[in-house]
């Protein structure tokens, strides 16, 4: 069981998911989803927000039947020592996977819109230090910074409904011109982006309340990431039309390229650092999860002395794609990987525990 003083509170619990869900992939989401759904973008988005929640839901039950337990525990638990510890291997892989893909990802964007002469393993080096100074602290610390890092949603917010401004609804028009099929197949690329909320199979029994409490906080945490994502895919399409935004990779830093502040003449200069934060918060949890993974593997309280060999191997990773088919093989496999260790074990993990509490061996 967890110690009390190494709880955090149902606020924090809800910031947590938000920065771990919040990611790179909606910078670039409004012009998939204006390739894949049109006006219905936004509308792929409210899907994939439903999709998620059933996810969210199938972690809390399986969660819920093992009162104290975290994924690692749940592993051993279930699987016995040997299966389980290679459930263990393999999520700490797929942790790290995400992990090194956000990162990725990240440099990649900064790359394109600032930093176009400086050397990628740079840019890479101060990811991984940053992530290597939060990520071996305890969850409180991380909560704590969560809150902090959650204020920069502000000046976010703001900056981007300044877009709304030079807005036109019709640009959306007509929301099913592609029909109700294109708008489901939308929700696809809109719930890869919005992953991040199956860290809560670690820090779920280090958070206070009770099960119905924390299915309705991470639930609340989904819905406003998801209200958020809706809201910048229709600011974008409503502030470009289609044809403009086909020749867009990322349309929300595009967007605010083009808005003239009487005092900044570049918004996006100010934007993507504030958003940098961000993306740190969410390669920061991925990393934190595997190193706790690393702690369960070899039986250690602390997963402090674990955290630099995660930040090497994730740097390593996000180092060695050098092409766009490398890279684009790193997203893919990142994709697969989060069907399998969100959706497909979990649900395996789930029915096994439920068959095996009919047979009445008790698990908790």
């Amino acid at each position: 069981m967890a110690q009390k003083e190494k709880m955090i509170t149902k606020g924090q619990l809800f910031l947590f998911i938000i920065q771990a869900q919040i990611g790179v992939g909606i910078l670039s989401l409004p012009s998939k989803l204006n390739e894949t759904a049109k006006g219905g973008g936004g509308l792929s988005v409210l899907v994939a927000g439903a999709i998620t929640q059933l996810a969210i839901l199938l972690l809390w039950l399986l969660l819920k039947n093992f009162p104290g337990l975290n994924l690692f525990n749940i592993c051993i638990k279930l699987a016995g020592p040997i299966i389980g510890s290679l459930l263990i291997i393999v999520y700490i892989g797929y942790f790290i996977l995400l992990g090194s893909n956000i990162m990725l990802s990240a440099v990649e964007v900064l790359q394109r819109w600032m930093l176009q002469t400086t050397p990628r393993w740079a840019v890479l080096a101060l990811f991984s230090i940053m992530t290597l100074y939060l990520a071996r602290e305890k969850l409180t610390i991380l909560a704590t910074f969560y809150t902090l890092a959650s204020l920069l949603f502000i000046p976010l917010f703001l900056f981007i409904c300044y877009g709304l401004t030079q807005a036109h609804f019709e640009n959306m028009l007509p929301l099913l011109e592609k029909g109700v099929w294109n708008i489901v197949k939308g929700a696809k690329d809109t719930t890869i982006s919005m992953y991040g909320f199956e860290l809560m199979l670690i820090i779920y029994p280090l958070s206070e309340g009770t099960d119905k409490q924390k299915l309705v906080t991470v639930s609340l945490a989904n819905l406003f990431v998801t209200l958020f994502y809706f809201f910048v895919v229709s600011t974008c399409l409503m502030f470009f039309n289609s044809e403009q935004i086909k020749m867009i990779p990322e349309p929300v830093i595009y967007l605010m390229k083009s808005l003239s502040f009487f005092i900044v003449d570049r918004a996006d200069i100010l934007f993507l650092p504030i958003w940098a934060i961000t993306l740190v918060c969410s390669i920061v949890s991925y990393c934190y999860a595997a190193s706790i993974g690393l702690s369960a593997f070899f039986r250690r309280k602390s997963h402090r002395n674990f955290t630099p060999f995660v930040n090497i191997i994730t740097f390593m990773i996000a180092l060695a794609p050098v092409t766009s088919v490398g890279i684009h093989l790193l997203d893919t496999a990142s994709t697969y990987a989060a069907y399998l260790f969100i959706g497909g074990l979990p649900l395996v993990m789930l029915i096994i525990s439920r068959f095996i509490k009919r047979k009445g061996s008790g698990l908790a």
